[in-house]
């Protein structure tokens, strides 16, 4: 359940209206930002789904805590623009049910090195993270959350994929 799921729809529906009424104003990139800034740094948002073994590897060499210069970052399995296009290129807007059905279904990451955040991602290791409490980014607005469950978690998927018990998706 998404407190206060009304305020974003209301957010969404302005900006719906506003694209119509103004596309070249308002373009796919502009409400691809705007989208993004609105729904950045809360509980639902950006769900990290998977690791690449590059990253994980990066992370075991630092006792998997979390560093600045790691180069890590949070991947997007569909790129935000493609789920904007699928808000806002319609005729009518979607309710309130189905923006968040497709804002949530694609707003998924997975964490990657340096240089393979690319249109493509590589292959990864999918992490059970239904909840979103792995990783979270609610009130973190330039990465996520990385204290010691997430340190364990890591910890438990190096040494499953280590001895090949984990496969790739």
């Amino acid at each position: 359940m998404i407190e206060a799921s009304n305020t974003y729809y209301q957010l969404y529906l302005k900006l719906f209206e506003a694209h119509k009424l103004a596309p070249n104003i308002w373009t796919l990139q502009e409400c691809t930002r705007i989208l993004t800034s609105i729904m950045a740094a809360k509980s639902f948002s950006w769900r990290v789904v998977g690791i690449t073994p590059k990253a994980l590897d990066q992370f075991s060499k630092n006792e998997f805590k979390k560093f600045n210069q790691s180069g890590i970052t949070r991947a997007h399995i569909v790129p935000r623009i493609e789920t904007v296009l699928k808000l806002i290129s319609n005729v009518e807007p979607k309710s309130e049910i189905q923006f968040f059905e497709t804002w949530i279904n694609n707003d998924k990451t997975v964490l990657c090195a340096k240089g393979e955040n690319k249109a493509r991602i590589p292959n990864y290791i999918a992490i059970e993270n239904s909840d979103g409490k792995l990783f979270s980014c609610e009130r973190v607005l330039a990465g996520w959350k990385h204290g010691k469950s997430e340190r364990e978690y890591l910890r438990i998927l190096h040494e499953k994929y280590i001895i090949g018990s984990i496969n790739l998706v």
